[in-house]
């Protein structure tokens, strides 16, 4: 009985939290521009103390990787992708400059992690504002893709292989996910693409013509990507022998426990609906 009314407690608070996240979501995605701006920063930043607390790492990297992506989101906001070559340059060039100086109270392995985290929190998540804006007043719908690719595969995900899961898709890492799940997830995350696209972008505008095959393509690449991300977190994890990021979101864990796989899916989206644009 009491075992019963935990798991109840924990399925509501979990359900509240996802209700509030989606809710703030919702809002963001809505008006983007410096509201979008200033909440991707701050989910970045978020997401770089949890894995550096997670890596322990020094808090003097803690506090340049901060820096520098609050640096990195004003370039974006001012220039969008012309400047994340440049950027990317001058992080690799500033983080051996320090390394060299600060030899050998750093070593190369915590110069490595510190790249490493900037570039899977702070410049992946970036891609979220980034499509938002990239496209003007469509942005604002064009950006729901990632979410319904990531987190409906997800879902898709688990409701076929508890229907269908017969052969483990990575038994060390995820003991629950299968092949038949991860399958449907894909097929899931296209057919659930196609009728956000058909409902919600191709009747906007008469002359907007938003492929459905290139959204097919999309959302299959990226489902496929997001799985990977999914696995990615849990590798990490079971590397620093972790269960969560964080506990900022009730339920759920961290930011990245939340944003792991979308975090991997939004460059994805962004690449694949320029290259087909």
């Amino acid at each position: 009985m009491v075992e019963n009314q935990n798991k109840l407690n924990s399925f509501l608070k979990r359900l509240i939290s996802g209700a509030v996240l989606l809710f703030f979501l919702i809002i963001v995605l809505f008006f983007g521009g410096d509201i979008l701006f200033y909440s991707t920063c701050l989910l970045s930043i978020v997401g770089l103390v949890e894995i550096h607390q997670v890596f322990k790492i020094s808090k003097v990297l803690l506090y340049i990787s901060c820096i520098f992506t609050f640096f990195y989101y004003i370039v974006i906001y001012q220039y969008k992708t012309d400047g994340i070559l440049l950027v990317l340059i001058a992080l690799v060039l500033l983080l051996l400059i320090f390394y060299v100086f600060n030899y050998p109270k750093y070593n190369i392995k915590d110069i490595s992690l510190t790249l490493f985290s900037i570039l899977y929190v702070s410049m992946m998540f970036s891609f979220v504002y980034l499509i938002r804006e990239q496209r003007g007043e469509y942005g604002k719908y064009l950006v729901w893709l990632i979410f319904i690719s990531s987190w409906g595969c997800d879902t898709c995900a688990y409701c076929v292989g508890m229907l269908l899961g017969n052969h483990k898709l990575s038994p060390v890492l995820s003991p629950k996910k299968t092949i038949e799940g991860s399958l449907g997830g894909v097929v899931g995350s296209i057919i659930l693409g196609i009728i956000y696209t058909y409902l919600m972008i191709n009747r906007l505008n008469e002359d907007l013509q938003v492929s459905l095959i290139r959204v097919s393509i999309a959302c299959a690449v990226g489902s496929v990507v997001s799985q990977i991300g999914d696995l990615t977190a849990s590798a990490i994890k079971r590397d620093y022998n972790v269960k969560d990021y964080g506990n900022i979101i009730p339920g759920h864990g961290g930011i990245l426990d939340r944003f792991d796989s979308v975090i991997f899916t939004a460059p994805i989206f962004f690449f694949v609906l320029n290259i087909y644009r």
